[in-house]
């Protein structure tokens, strides 16, 4: 019996030993992503651990996913730019290509409906691009609000970085004493 409770206790004892916890002196906004002295993104749990839940909980999960839509925005609105500069150029190539057809005493298309239906296409090109360029936008306001989120709790935490705490709660190994310092 002695040995089997003398076995539970040197299996509970790691989870009681006080472990110093690293905690940065500084930490930065990057990519949207926080990073610590060494430039090494900080994890999630680490993020909490510093900041503090509330913050954490209103401040920066928001943030990350403000300035990960943002770069979606971007991408996708970017793309759409494309493909309405894309058709509209298209179109104007195959407008002036007949025009200067029939300069030449050749003409490619029946009537003059065909002629209008592709600059029909060109200025439809242009209100794809249009669209796109408005999604662009919001992608960017996206980006910068979450970026300007980040930065903020990197200011919070730097500027009210608390002392050296030691407590009893859970930690980055297990429970028991965690010292941060």
């Amino acid at each position: 019996m002695k040995k089997i409770l003398l076995a539970v206790m040197l299996m509970l004892l790691p989870a009681f030993a006080a472990l110093a916890q690293y905690v940065p002196s500084q930490i930065e906004q990057s990519k949207g992503r926080l990073l610590d002295d060494n430039g090494e993104v900080m994890p999630d749990f680490m993020v909490r651990r510093l900041v503090g839940d509330e913050i954490f909980e209103e401040t920066y999960l928001g943030a990350v996913k403000q300035y990960k839509a943002g770069k979606w925005l971007m991408l996708g609105g970017g793309l759409v730019v494309g493909a309405g500069v894309a058709v509209s150029g298209v179109s104007l190539g195959v407008f002036f290509v007949n025009y200067v057809n029939i300069w030449k005493g050749e003409n490619l298309w029946d009537s003059f409906s065909q002629a209008k239906d592709v600059l029909s296409w060109f200025y439809r090109g242009f209100s794809i691009a249009g669209l796109g360029a408005s999604v662009f936008t919001m992608g960017i306001i996206f980006k910068t609000v979450g970026w300007k989120r980040l930065e903020w709790v990197a200011e919070e935490y730097n500027n009210g970085r608390p002392a050296v705490t030691l407590r009893f709660g859970a930690g980055e190994y297990g429970t028991g004493l965690v010292l941060n310092f």
